[in-house]
């Protein structure tokens, strides 16, 4: 028996930003838009953003204290400032950390307990405020998914709180928003994206519904991802990165990911890599790691990814998605070794200790141990 759930409102096409005004008030007249400290300042999208609302009736609240991940400390003073707002409806607008940081006080706000405590793994009790999701770059998905990726800054622990009432009420798809994001942060998000529909189409919990948005979104990746990184205001390429960025969302929020997803947190967490980053550096190794155990599927990945497959041995064809990945990944400037971060040989352990209660991890098509995740670390070193 599999399950396909996605219960958001999703808009898409160059503007769609119009819309935020209309669909927030039909939530609350009190509003919180959550967003990064950087990007409000950089892009400055908020003095429109405001208007919409304001327009709408909506009095809103701009708290833009994520930098960098989604911590639990931001997502603590979010909600006492929601709280004495009375704000009623939520808007994460930005990045993957933006969106998860609403996510996470839209969720949380309301319910007994503090942050820290769900983050440890306590059930939520019921179902938070409405949240609407804005993104600003193509490649999280958090968009669409019903998780939200937080680190507790004291011991740089990662990991997800998540239910099915956390998903976005509405998500506003605007390639024109991604315009302004500088070539590293296109590489970065872009590289996050691809290992999303790789890893969700290769997932065990994969299912025909989540294969056909990952085919998709592979292939339009594939087509724009260098297009969008060499030329920042190519709008072709911008859309096609959003939408395999929001196909890849809807793809992983049901058929789950694997290794790399489940290697990159502790990673990300212990270097500070950024997340997008680590998963291209981890891709093609983690794809070579498993090739025997996804042959198939790796060989659709080459041809999704433009390689001429016609005729060729289904193993070979396999093998070309790899280095297809490794190559793309290079040619948008992402690094290919993890020493360039300061990794260590002698600080894995605790990497591969973190990495294997993962549930990524558990969805990986190849079943890896301790020693399965070594070999995979010492290769990316």
């Amino acid at each position: 028996m599999q399950r396909f759930y996605l219960p958001t409102d999703i808009i898409t096409g160059r503007g769609c930003l119009s819309e935020l005004g209309r669909v927030t008030a039909r939530y609350g007249q009190r509003a919180m838009l959550v967003c990064g400290a950087r990007f409000a300042q950089r892009s400055g999208l908020l003095p429109r953003v405001e208007e919409l609302l304001r327009a709408a009736g909506v009095q809103v609240t701009i708290y833009d204290k994520v930098t960098g991940e989604a911590e639990l400390p931001v997502v603590d003073e979010g909600i006492r400032l929601a709280q004495q707002q009375g704000c009623q409806v939520f808007i994460g607008f930005g990045g993957g950390s933006a969106m998860d940081t609403a996510k996470a006080i839209a969720g949380l706000m309301g319910l007994p307990g503090t942050v820290w405590e769900y983050h440890e793994g306590r059930k939520l009790e019921h179902a938070g405020f409405p949240l609407i999701t804005v993104p600003t770059t193509a490649g999280t998905g958090a968009e669409v998914t019903m998780n939200a990726v937080l680190i507790n800054p004291t011991n740089d622990f990662k990991t997800s709180i998540r239910g099915d009432t956390w998903y976005a009420r509405v998500a506003l798809v605007d390639p024109e928003l991604t315009l302004s994001m500088p070539p590293n942060v296109t590489a970065s998000t872009g590289s996050d994206a691809l290992c999303q529909a790789i890893e969700s189409f290769t997932s065990l919990g994969a299912s025909h519904i989540t294969d056909g948005l990952a085919r998709q979104s592979i292939a339009l990746i594939g087509d724009a991802l260098y297009r969008a990184y060499s030329d920042g205001s190519d709008l072709d390429a911008r859309d096609k990165m959003s939408m395999g960025s929001l196909l890849a969302g809807m793809a992983m929020s049901n058929a789950r990911l694997g290794a790399v997803h489940g290697m990159a947190h502790p990673l990300g967490a212990h270097y500070h890599i950024p997340h997008g980053v680590v998963c291209g550096l981890l891709l093609p190794y983690t794809m070579a790691y498993n090739l025997p155990y996804a042959v198939a599927k790796y060989a659709e990945v080459a041809e999704l990814l433009g390689e001429n497959v016609a005729g060729m041995d289904v193993q070979v064809a396999a093998e070309r998605a790899v280095e297809r990945v490794r190559e793309l990944i290079a040619q948008i400037g992402v690094p290919l070794h993890l020493r360039e971060f300061g990794v260590r040989e002698d600080a894995l352990d605790p990497i591969i200790e973190e990495s294997l209660p993962s549930s990524s991890l558990k969805h990986n098509p190849r079943v890896l141990d301790a020693e399965d995740v070594r070999n995979i670390l010492m290769a990316a070193l």
